[in-house]
């Protein structure tokens, strides 16, 4: 159960960096920034539903989005991919970023639903 308290906590401390983004508005680098955060957080929230004990050194981006894409509906994997190229490869509208990173919270949120 320990796994289900820390991917709980990866997406609840993601939805609250969400909620402070309107502090930021006006901001696009620090909002792309904060939004990098959100997206982390919520793969680690699915990734630690792979692992009853934590490993002992932080696991690499590439092996967060593996475990995330396996736990995925193959429709939304696309969704997943897109909003991972707005966020870290453009310079989006700061309501782009907004927007996405709503959208992202849902997909996390349909995979832990079972434990939230």
């Amino acid at each position: 159960m320990v796994y289900y308290i820390r991917a709980k906590s990866y997406y609840r401390y993601a939805l609250d960096l969400f909620k402070d983004f309107s502090k930021i508005k006006g901001n696009p680098s620090e909002l792309q920034k904060k939004a990098k955060e959100i997206f982390n957080l919520g793969l680690k929230a699915v990734w630690a539903l792979s692992y009853v004990f934590p490993p002992e050194k932080p696991p690499e981006f590439e092996e967060l989005w593996r475990k995330t894409v396996e736990s995925l509906d193959p429709d939304d994997v696309g969704k997943l991919e897109k909003i991972k190229n707005v966020i870290f490869f453009e310079k989006p509208e700061e309501e782009k970023i907004i927007e996405n990173i709503r959208l992202f919270l849902e997909i996390i949120k349909k995979v832990l639903q079972p434990i939230l």
